[in-house]
């Protein structure tokens, strides 16, 4: 798994802390941003998925293979809203291996080629964001 972290006061969460998913565990704003902000790169993922850490989106590349793209904040309850900068992890994950017969030879990473797209459009946003360990 391969991550990306940053600090932004750019995704709060617009719901009262009762309507998330879990108390402290944001993401939405910022999963559904990071799909718009991807499409602009070409990169075509899924809607926003809820988990009790915070929310994903998929990414499925031709190869057959299917990419998770975690979005979390963990943040003291009701920490977050109006605008405080929240820690924000973005992590990659392979739910689903390539089917090694569909990949050429010499094609790349899939995994390699959203980090660079996410890295991309963060910092487009203006936001200074570092690759770290999953």
């Amino acid at each position: 798994m391969r991550a990306i972290e940053f600090s932004s006061g750019k995704f709060p969460p617009y719901l009262p802390e009762d309507c998330q998913v879990n108390p402290g565990a944001y993401g939405f704003e910022l999963a559904a941003w990071l799909s718009r902000a991807l499409v602009g790169k070409g990169v075509v993922t899924s809607y926003p998925v809820s988990e009790d850490w915070g929310w994903f989106i998929e990414y499925l590349p031709e190869t057959g293979e299917e990419l998770l793209i975690g979005c979390a904040s963990e943040a003291a309850e009701g920490e977050g809203f109006g605008g405080q900068p929240l820690n924000w992890r973005i992590f990659v994950r392979t739910r689903k291996k390539p089917d090694k017969r569909l990949i050429k030879a010499g094609a790349p990473d899939s995994t390699g080629l959203i980090m660079n797209a996410i890295l991309s459009v963060l910092a487009a946003e203006g936001i200074e964001a570092k690759q770290a360990e999953g």
